[in-house]
């Protein structure tokens, strides 16, 4: 009996595997590890119209012998700003609902949607404003993320391969460039913080010499605000 339920599943799966590569779709892109038919990887695109556009995010599938009563186990390798990485997406509200009748394929399609949606909240969920969503956007597309064995990084770097050439870059902000810069700047502000504090330290401990650090402060502080 159990050995019929997974030739059934095999079957299944196999199926899926093969209606997708027959019909093709611009919004994700599923590959199988030969080693084990029940692990995926896969990619889907930013949806149109949101600060996800034009990104490309990785994640892998894991399918549960009970499928499809039970439903796949989705995580995502590439940072998002919408759901921590390689942490299991759960279906956790009306909208993001699993019941038998569905596939992988409907898994995929609601994932796109659910990106940009509030999570309220959520277990496993991140809450990232809009312009760092848009950075990273831009960020995935840069490269494949590197995870798993040489047979896993393989379909990785294809399926990345495939969603660039069938994703949209992503939108200019306003007209202009997008604003990578604006982690860049975020970054320098904190360094800028961090060496702020060091001053500060460092006068507090010069017992000897207040004089000397408090005019060290002053030429580093000075010189930090014309840095800005």
């Amino acid at each position: 009996m159990f050995r019929m339920i997974k030739s059934n599943l095999s079957r299944l799966i196999q199926t899926e595997l093969e209606e997708m590569q027959s019909n093709p779709s611009a919004d994700f892109k599923c590959l199988a590890l030969e080693s084990n038919p029940r692990d995926w990887q896969f990619a889907i695109r930013g949806p149109n119209g949101t600060e996800f556009e034009g990104g490309i995010y990785h994640g892998q599938i894991k399918i549960p012998e009970e499928y499809p009563d039970k439903p796949p186990i989705l995580t995502l390798l590439t940072e998002n700003g919408r759901f921590k990485t390689q942490t299991e997406i759960g279906y956790y509200s009306s909208f993001f609902y699993w019941g038998p009748w569905k596939r992988v394929r409907d898994a995929l399609l609601e994932l796109i949607e659910l990106l940009p949606t509030y999570p309220d909240g959520a277990l496993g969920s991140v809450e990232y404003d809009k312009e760092e969503r848009r950075v990273l956007a831009f960020k995935s597309r840069l490269a494949a993320p590197i995870y798993g064995t040489d047979e896993r990084q393989k379909l990785i770097n294809e399926i990345h391969e495939y969603m660039l050439s069938k994703t949209t870059p992503v939108p200019s902000n306003s007209g202009g460039d997008i604003r990578v810069r604006s982690q860049i700047d975020r970054d320098r502000k904190r360094k800028r913080k961090q060496e702020i504090n060091l001053i500060f330290g460092n006068t507090i401990r010069a017992d000897r010499c207040e004089r000397v650090g408090f005019f060290d402060f002053g030429k580093r502080l000075r010189s930090l605000w014309s840095w800005s």
